[in-house]
């Protein structure tokens, strides 16, 4: 019953929140709300934990039927090492999404604060979905409330960014939709185990496993993004305010990468070894690329957004090398690489309310001017750029390895990324708060104490995490590797079978 509570109580949340009293306008009402908001979300915070330490068990119940097959679907909820840190992401994401959000919702917090809520329901369902209908219905429902953070709070082009946004994202997952309709068709199941278990069996012809891992694979690399697929996050991450970035860019953007080891893998293993190497180069491209692209931004939400296509790059990268190290590098920076993320966009939103302007040549001197903003600042994008002693460091080094171990040639191509990543990122510290102050610009005053504790944890738990990797990696990795398990398998027969064609060959003639 915790996970079925865990799922359940976002949404109750969000309605308590909803229907908070006070008048929108009224300023105390906002508060209200805000502090009530925090209350509940650090409570849900605080039922999900024991999830990390391997606790939960699991919920099952019949939900309803598939017209026109034999399948029931169940309302099914499981945990393991990779679910459990992915609740743990959400989870206390969340209350420094609220934290952080405050200034730019204004009179609208109820909406604000209902709107958060919803997505972590959501959010935390399609992670814990063991059923694949229950999965995609969460997988899909939480665009909405993050539509209208986007709609409602966002920048001045936030109508075109939410609709970009959904439209792209909503698109990749119409072929994952017909193809679980197809496997509930088929199997007549859609229980994830069973499912697993029967395409492993060869219950699904080759010619039509090779259409559901390219459906499966789509909609999740439209989520992570992978190069080529994208097209929206930069211009949604440019629009989204700092509070909902948190969640977007901290916790959303890994449902994609959680796709591929929860489902991807274990699913398709034959199917993720054939097109490994492909995937591979996507992931380089995307890291390097990403990195470079981001040196040429004057926008401080662009350069975060291509840091992250940057990020999530490598981490592709990583799992498809099916390498244990690897695999615990992902896992491991699939969480610093949410806090990282959440607490940069909470800075730069935090410089954008006070200025309405993100652009790198509009700020400077804030060194002086700012100094608390100044020192979170810094630690925020060292940390971010893998420092020796934060999170990120462990889970890059670690992914790296991992690709070493698999062609040293992926590690050295795919580690450039990190050298471009420090000076994309120190570029921006040294602009901000050690450049020149721009003529004519108005002062910016320094973070309030209440956005200050909205950053300060997210680094403590980063540089925490840098010095203990193994409380994510022992868990979460060995979970990872049980995923990737088959398709480390046939990757290797496949490889054996190639190293054995020429000696076969050489004796027939």
């Amino acid at each position: 019953m915790l996970l079925l509570a865990i799922f359940l109580a976002p949404l109750a949340a969000a309605v308590i929140a909803a229907l908070a009293h006070g008048k929108d306008a009224d300023q105390g009402a906002g508060d209200a709300v805000h502090r009530l908001g925090l209350v509940l979300a650090f409570a849900i915070a605080g039922l999900a934990t024991p999830l990390a330490l391997g606790h939960g068990g699991s919920f099952d119940a019949a939900w309803f039927a598939i017209p026109g097959t034999d399948a029931v679907i169940h309302f099914k909820l499981g945990t393991d090492g990779v679910t459990a840190w992915m609740v743990q992401l959400i989870a206390w994401l969340t209350p420094f999404a609220i934290l952080g959000g405050r200034g730019v919702a204004g009179g609208r917090m109820r909406e604000y604060v209902a709107a958060i809520f919803a997505c972590e329901a959501m959010m935390l369902g399609a992670v814990l979905a063991r059923d694949l209908v229950l999965f995609y219905v969460c997988y899909e429902a939480m665009l909405i409330p993050m539509l209208v953070l986007i709609s409602v709070f966002g920048g001045p082009e936030r109508r075109q960014a939410a609709l970009w946004f959904v439209l792209m994202t909503m698109l990749g997952s119409v072929p994952l939709l017909v193809a679980i309709w197809y496997i509930a068709a088929k199997l007549g199941t859609t229980d994830l185990v069973s499912v697993i278990q029967a395409l492993r069996s060869g219950a699904v012809d080759a010619g039509k496993m090779q259409w559901l891992f390219w459906s499966f694979a789509l909609a999740f690399a439209v989520k992570v993004p992978l190069v080529p697929l994208h097209a929206w996050q930069a211009r949604t991450y440019s629009e989204v305010p700092g509070g909902a970035a948190v969640l977007l860019a901290g916790a959303m953007a890994k449902l994609g990468i959680y796709g591929f080891l929860a489902f991807v893998l274990p699913m398709f293993p034959q199917q993720s070894a054939e097109y490994a190497m492909l995937f591979i180069i996507l992931g380089v491209i995307g890291a390097v690329g990403g990195s470079i692209v981001a040196l040429a931004q004057d926008d401080a939400k662009k350069l975060l957004a291509y840091s992250s296509l940057s990020h999530l790059g490598l981490v592709v990268t990583g799992i498809f090398t099916f390498n244990q190290a690897a695999l615990d590098g992902a896992v491991v920076q699939m969480v610093a690489h949410g806090l990282s993320a959440a607490a940069m966009f909470l800075l730069v939103g935090a410089i954008e309310e006070r200025t309405r302007s993100p652009y790198l040549d509009d700020h400077g001197g804030l060194a002086t001017r700012a100094p608390l903003f100044t020192v979170l600042f810094v630690i925020s994008a060292l940390a971010a750029a893998g420092l020796p002693g934060t999170a990120n460091f462990a889970g890059e080094f670690l992914l790296l390895l991992g690709a070493w171990q698999k062609a040293p040639w992926i590690a050295a191509v795919a580690g450039l990324s990190v050298i471009l990543g420090a000076a994309y990122l120190l570029t921006l510290v040294q602009k901000w708060c050690y450049g020149a102050a721009p003529e004519g610009r108005a002062e910016v005053t320094d973070l309030t104490t209440r956005e200050a504790l909205a950053v300060a944890p997210l680094l403590a738990a980063s540089l925490w995490l840098g010095f203990q990797p193994g409380v994510i990696s022992q868990y979460a990795g060995k979970t990872a590797g049980e995923q990737a398990s088959a398709a480390r398998a046939a990757a290797a027969a496949a490889e054996h079978r190639t190293t054995n064609v020429e000696p076969r060959t050489g004796a027939m003639e």
